[in-house]
C-alpha cells in the first residue's frame, strides 16, 4: 500500500467534556492530499466512541480502514474504547479485528 498521511482535527466541543474529532487519511504522495477516508470519533473524559468510519469505495479492502483504526489508537492509547451504536457488516468485521489485534494486545480497555 502507498504511504498514508493522517490529520486529526478537533471539530467541536459539545459541553460537559464531550469533544468531536475527525481523523482524515490521504495518500502521502498526492500533492493535493485528497481525502480517501475518515474516522469520526467522540471523547468524553477518558471514554472514546467511534461514530463513523468511511473509506472511498475505490480504496476499500486495501487496509485503509485498519490504518485509520491503528492511527486512532496511536493517538489515543490511554482512552477507554466504548462499544456503542450500530455497525454494518464491514464495520462489525473491522471492530472485531480492532479489539482482537490492537486493543487486547496492548492491554487497552474495552467497555461494552
Amino acid at each position: 500500500m502507498r504511504e498514508l498521511y493522517f490529520e486529526d482535527q478537533h471539530i467541536d466541543y459539545i459541553g460537559k467534556g464531550e469533544n468531536k474529532f475527525t481523523l482524515f487519511v490521504a495518500f502521502k504522495d498526492d500533492p493535493k492530499l485528497r481525502v480517501i477516508g475518515y474516522l469520526d470519533y467522540s471523547t468524553i473524559d477518558k471514554e472514546l466512541y467511534i461514530d463513523m468510519v468511511e473509506v472511498n469505495e475505490e480504496h476499500r479492502d486495501q487496509g485503509v480502514g485498519k490504518a485509520l483504526y491503528r492511527k486512532l489508537h496511536e493517538l489515543n492509547a490511554d482512552m477507554h474504547y466504548m462499544k456503542s451504536g450500530y455497525y454494518t457488516n464491514a464495520g462489525s468485521h473491522i471492530r472485531k479485528w480492532f479489539e482482537e489485534e490492537i486493543l487486547k494486545n496492548r492491554n487497552t480497555v474495552i467497555i461494552e
